[in-house]
């Protein structure tokens, strides 16, 4: 079950709410429970004891405020009853000594992984569609709006409409009153099982507001960033739409790529829209270079790989009540079944 509470330092006290915790409510707490006097709110915290005007307010161990008034057990800790404050800052050796874990337990163990020519392995396999510029998010939308459920992946809603089975009945020669008893609302289970390229976990549209104005050195940060996604063990390749005239060129990317992956062998098509001889035939290379990459994507098959092979990216909590919590609460739970590791639905280091 998972635990509604977490305490991130044994000198602590106050607590995090890892759920919305009602008043009146009862949070075990350390083979006792503390009644909650107001709600707590997801990733608020609360007095583990009643604390007076002046308390110093502990969190990760350290000073991190003082009572302002008194402040009762099971209480939100908030700005209308805590200010900052910090102990002094001072400067001493560090002796810290790292020391590996055991980690026998481990070996031998495997996953079902996409296995990369750079010897990295992912735990999906995605084809990425992804402008220059802020310019081509318009195509970028296009393209997705064209390809994404024909193609048998989930768009933004949890369901699809087919068409297709509509025309084909009434070209078969059905009438009205079988028309309206057609069922066309498929599920996505549906949908991933009409799947024209199995072997593919989705496509990804990607758009963003950069690649122009500011300076170079905003379009270069910008490529780098785009090479970091097209090297990510979870993408199989990707189709990347250029304007022509703006600060991040081709060239800008390809020298990022080969800074990051001087090896990098994944299919890559590079599209620019000023070379083009009109917006329609743009769109429709590009529709035919993304169906040819995915042709090529399919082709990975999910193989064994040793757990060291596995990669887990972890998302900044955006300065949230949540930060720096992920180094003490182990979120991430891995099943060991015989010599297999059984996938989590969540785990995936690639952003959806």
């Amino acid at each position: 079950m998972r635990p509604k509470t977490l305490k991130v330092h044994p000198a602590d006290n106050i607590i995090a709410a890892l759920d919305h915790l009602p008043a009146g409510s009862e949070a075990p707490w350390n083979g006792s429970v503390i009644r909650l006097a107001e709600d707590i709110p997801l990733k608020h915290k609360f007095a583990e004891n009643d604390l007076q005007e002046g308390d110093e307010i502990i969190m990760y161990g350290v000073l991190v405020g003082k009572a302002t008034r008194p402040i009762p057990k099971g209480s939100r800790i908030s700005r209308e009853n805590v200010h900052h404050q910090a102990n002094p800052f001072e400067v001493r050796e560090s002796h810290f000594q790292w020391a590996a874990p055991d980690v026998s337990r481990w070996q031998g163990k495997t996953f079902d992984g996409f296995h990369r020519a750079d010897g990295q392995v992912g735990t999906r396999n995605y084809w990425l569609v992804i402008p220059l510029v802020f310019c081509e998010n318009r195509n970028i939308k296009v393209l997705q709006s064209a390809m994404q459920e024909q193609l048998g992946y989930i768009s933004e809603r949890d369901f699809s409409v087919d068409i297709q089975s509509l025309i084909q009945k009434y070209q078969s020669g059905a009438g009205i009153e079988e028309i309206m008893e057609t069922n066309v609302l498929m599920s996505p289970q549906e949908m991933r099982s009409r799947r024209i390229f199995p072997n593919v976990d989705g496509v990804k549209f990607l758009t963003h507001d950069g690649g122009c104005g500011g300076i170079r050195q905003d379009s270069e940060a910008l490529c780098r960033l785009l090479a970091g996604y097209l090297t990510n063990p979870n993408v199989a390749g990707a189709t990347v739409l250029s304007l022509g005239c703006q600060n991040a060129q081709i060239p800008v990317l390809e020298e990022a790529l080969a800074r990051i992956a001087p090896d990098f062998a994944k299919p890559l098509y590079f599209l620019e829209q000023q070379q083009s001889a009109s917006e329609r035939e743009f769109i429709a290379e590009a529709v035919r270079k993304t169906f040819a990459g995915l042709i090529e994507a399919n082709k990975a098959v999910r193989q064994p790989a040793p757990l060291s092979k596995l990669v887990l990216g972890l998302e900044c909590g955006g300065s949230d009540g949540f930060p720096g919590f992920l180094p003490t609460q182990p979120w991430v739970r891995l099943r060991i079944t015989s010599s297999r590791w059984e996938e989590p639905q969540f785990c995936q280091n690639f952003p959806n």
